[in-house]
């Protein structure tokens, strides 16, 4: 799993790497259909565990977005 430099965003205030706990990843698929198109979007978002029980996170992020057109017949 990739984790970002330390620390990845500003809502994340820096408490020192020695008080980190945990770092980890969440990412997130959201599906969206119309009877023309469908778009998916995919998010991202970094979680910081402080040993004194403070939980950050980061910004969240979309990191992809696909659509394509529902094929028409005749």
């Amino acid at each position: 799993m990739e984790i970002a430099p330390f620390p990845n965003s500003v809502n994340v205030p820096y408490r020192g790497i020695d008080q980190l706990r945990d770092a980890y990843r969440i990412d997130q698929i959201s599906r969206n259909t119309t009877k023309e198109i469908a778009a998916i979007t995919r998010y991202s978002e970094l979680v910081y565990e402080y040993r004194s029980g403070e939980i950050h996170t980061s910004t969240l992020k979309v990191t992809r977005q696909d659509s394509q057109p529902f094929p028409t017949f005749h």
